[in-house]
């Protein structure tokens, strides 16, 4: 699983849910740095920040479509707003999450995501 926020905290909080359920989770501080890595091909699901410096979750979500990835995304944020929600899930999001993140909403986005 690809975890993509740029609060440090989050990204490791998240990695440790994902291993406490026999999941690896890798870390990436804005959406730049996944497509960039050489790993982007291998994840499964993509956990992504909608708000952040650099490319932001939109942003990073469209050029994941435009270079053809299929893979599910799953989106989350503290400012939810229902015009943020509506275009990501129009835009393929299978699941929009508000922070505070519930683990299990979480893990149950993941497996429904990777089904």
């Amino acid at each position: 699983m690809a975890i993509v926020d740029d609060d440090p905290g989050v990204r490791g909080s998240i990695e440790s849910l994902l291993r406490s359920a026999g999941l690896t989770g890798v870390q990436f501080p804005e959406g730049g740095a996944l497509l960039d890595s050489a790993q982007l091909e291998s994840f499964a699901c993509i956990v992504t920040d909608v708000h952040m410096d650099g490319m932001d979750g939109p942003d990073l979500q469209l050029e994941l479509q435009r270079r053809g990835c299929t893979h599910p995304l799953i989106a989350m944020t503290a400012f939810p707003t229902a015009a943020t929600r509506d275009r990501m899930i129009a835009s393929g999001a299978r699941a929009f999450l508000t922070k505070p993140i519930d683990p299990d909403a979480l893990l149950e986005a993941i497996e429904a995501a990777v089904a």
